[in-house]
């Protein structure tokens, strides 16, 4: 169960850029309120992050940190 909710907060937190790009566009708002709503939502994204990998623990992150290594580095 702990492996299942870190899968989605981690890649539930790739969700709220599409979010973001939605406010942005979006002119109903004025520049102070996108910011303001664009710095908590990239805050909350960062944190979701954050808690799924510590639920996925560190064998999901020794994953992660080979599939983003350069491949002629050994």
């Amino acid at each position: 169960m702990r492996k299942i909710i870190g899968l989605i907060l981690f890649f539930g937190s790739w969700l709220v850029y599409a979010v973001l790009v939605f406010i942005a566009v979006d002119s109903e708002w004025s520049i102070a309120e996108k910011l303001g709503i664009g710095a908590a939502l990239y805050t909350i994204s960062w944190a979701t992050m954050i808690i799924g990998s510590i639920l996925l623990g560190p064998e999901f992150i020794g994953r992660i940190k080979i599939m983003i290594r350069p491949k002629n580095k050994k």
